[in-house]
């Protein structure tokens, strides 16, 4: 978000005149607080220039970014709000205001105000960037991809930029895996790729016990820890020491579902990437796992050549990008051999299964099939509206009008607000489907009340061409077996990988018409959907939630690309 350090297109009288180079010399102050954290001095003489000038459109701008800051969203949108009204052609104020409009769930709002910050400044790329977040939000991948490429050529060498513009081409239906393979590599080969020759002391003996790193940055900003809890505790502890490179965003101290099962927590919340790679250094790390790669800002720290083997796994949705890193963990279902190699920089690792996730705690009972008691089918999705591109919303258009009786539940915490609930019932409009076959349902903070969501679901549908991951596990988890279309990628494939390794092939389609032809035939029979549901936990908890199994192939291999490196070198 950027700054008002200067005064806009106003006239003033002579004694007004007066008082505004005054605020403006004391506005110079507010800045360098707001710059060094220091927002509450900041706050306090936008205030006081507020009470001075009440029209003050910097101090007003500034002020709203505080309170953005301080996630005080509601008052940031009224407050650049009125400064729009005194200056409505100054584009930051647009840009500005739709970033905290964003962080309100107002999505379409914010595309209002990006698009008008680009109408009176194409070149400011934080207003591409925010107009992307605002597509990306309403399943307009395509369009976001778009603004957010037009954010990365405008400022090239802004990370978030990068991240949010890789992440989004996975989403798109209009971009294949060579061009998301040639836009990582790009991005990497836009970096500073540090040549600087880097000497490790580690102890190359094959045979040794190793030390592992994780790097788990921003902890409750992802579910990745969620993956990592299911797999610290069954680490040999004989052959493996286990090191966790993180932090937590409120400074607290680490959860002890991972601190509980290593052997040390490193605290780099006050370190840059380049110092977090010098510390794994000193510490001797062996093996980096980067369980984070999904996000290209994450990526950076296998740029400093952290460890001598850096590893991407866990959650990722595509190639680094980055020759550094060595290894990459798949399955060959994922990423079928002699198929998938040219889409990837890193050599592929392919386990029995790509990652392994928790299992809820204390999760609610399977419940009873509802199309039993309701006498229609609940088809649902409790994943990310992003991933609800045009064409998934066509698909599961056809499945409705193919079940008149059925109904749709799509359940996120973006549906808490009216505007994304009815810009996703306007579209089902468009397309013949009526208000009353949808359920929406929002935001639920406890996990195991989320869960009973899938109580009232009879059959999920995963989304094209991002299907589900962790919504995936939780769905089997709760008896409820997931229709798939497989596509391209890791994240197009994913939900087959897991329902054919549950035993449930016949969830897994590779068309458009087998997708709605399967869910006709699927609903057709509800005793054998009924006693699927009442086994699919059983199952899930043998195939896909087996973390001992999954830890040990990891370790394995982690052996293995290390004996390899010790007799190269």
């Amino acid at each position: 978000m950027t700054y008002t350090e200067r005064c806009h297109f106003w006239t003033y009288s002579d004694q007004k005149r007066k008082i505004m180079d005054a605020a403006s010399a004391i506005i110079e102050t507010a800045i360098k607080f707001q710059r060094y954290g220091r927002l509450e001095e900041a706050e306090a003489i936008y205030r006081e220039i507020l009470k001075i000038e009440p029209s003050h459109v910097g101090a007003m701008h500034n002020l709203g970014l505080v309170f953005h800051s301080n996630g005080k969203y509601k008052e940031a949108v009224e407050i650049i709000g009125k400064a729009i009204i005194q200056s409505p052609e100054v584009a930051d104020l647009h840009s500005n205001i739709a970033a905290s409009q964003l962080a309100l769930g107002l999505p379409i709002s914010a595309a209002t105000h990006a698009t008008k910050a680009i109408e009176l400044d194409f070149n400011l790329g934080e207003a591409h960037y925010n107009l992307g977040n605002a597509q990306f939000s309403l399943g307009k991948t395509n369009d976001a991809s778009r603004s957010f490429q037009y954010a990365v050529e405008l400022d090239p060498k802004n990370d978030q930029f990068w991240s949010n513009y890789l992440f989004s081409l996975n989403f798109s239906p209009s971009t294949d895996q060579k061009e998301i393979f040639k836009a990582n590599c790009r991005w990497g080969l836009s970096l500073n790729h540090h040549e600087d020759e880097i000497t490790f002391n580690n102890d190359f003996n094959p045979d040794r016990p190793l030390r592992l790193a994780y790097f788990l940055p921003e902890l409750e900003r992802h579910v990745t820890a969620r993956f990592l809890s299911a797999m610290l505790k069954h680490h040999n502890r004989s052959q493996f020491e286990i090191l966790i490179y993180g932090y937590a965003e409120n400074r607290g101290p680490a959860p002890k579902s991972l601190s509980n099962f290593v052997d040390g927590w490193i605290d780099v919340a006050d370190l840059t990437i380049d110092l977090v790679a010098e510390q794994m250094r000193r510490d001797q790390v062996d093996i980096l796992l980067h369980p984070c790669t999904f996000k290209a800002r994450y990526r950076k720290l296998i740029l400093y050549n952290a460890a001598p083997l850096q590893v991407a796994c866990i959650n990722l949705v595509s190639t680094t990008g980055l020759s550094r890193t060595t290894h990459l963990v798949t399955d060959s279902f994922l990423s079928p051999p002699d198929e998938t190699e040219h889409f990837f920089t890193e050599t592929l690792i392919r386990l029995s299964s790509f990652n392994v996730y928790q299992k809820p705690e204390h999760a609610p009972d399977v419940a009873p099939l509802p199309a039993i008691k309701n006498n229609y089918i609940v088809f649902g999705s409790c994943n990310n509206p992003a991933k609800l591109t045009a064409d998934c919303l066509s698909l599961w258009t056809n499945i409705l009008k193919s079940i008149p009786s059925s109904h749709l539940l799509l359940k996120h915490q973006s549906f808490d607000n009216t505007e994304t609930c009815e810009s996703f019932s306007n579209q089902f409009r468009d397309m013949g489907i009526s208000r009353d076959r949808l359920i929406f349902l929002g935001y639920t903070q406890d996990i195991n009340q989320y869960l009973e969501a899938y109580s009232l679901i009879d059959i999920s549908l995963d989304p094209i061409p991002f299907g589900g991951g962790t919504t995936t596990y939780e769905s089997t988890w709760m008896g409820v077996p997931v229709l798939t279309m497989v596509g391209e990628g890791i994240m197009g494939r994913l939900t087959g990988s897991i329902m054919t390794r549950l035993g449930y092939p016949e969830f897994v389609t590779y068309s458009h018409d087998a997708y709605v032809s399967r869910a006709i035939e699927i609903v057709s029979d509800l005793s054998k959907l009924s006693e699927i549901r009442q086994n699919l936990r059983i199952a899930a908890n043998t195939y896909i939630f087996d973390a001992a199994n999954y830890v040990g192939e990891l370790e394995s291999a982690c052996r293995d690309i290390w004996i390899k490196y010790c007799n190269d070198n």
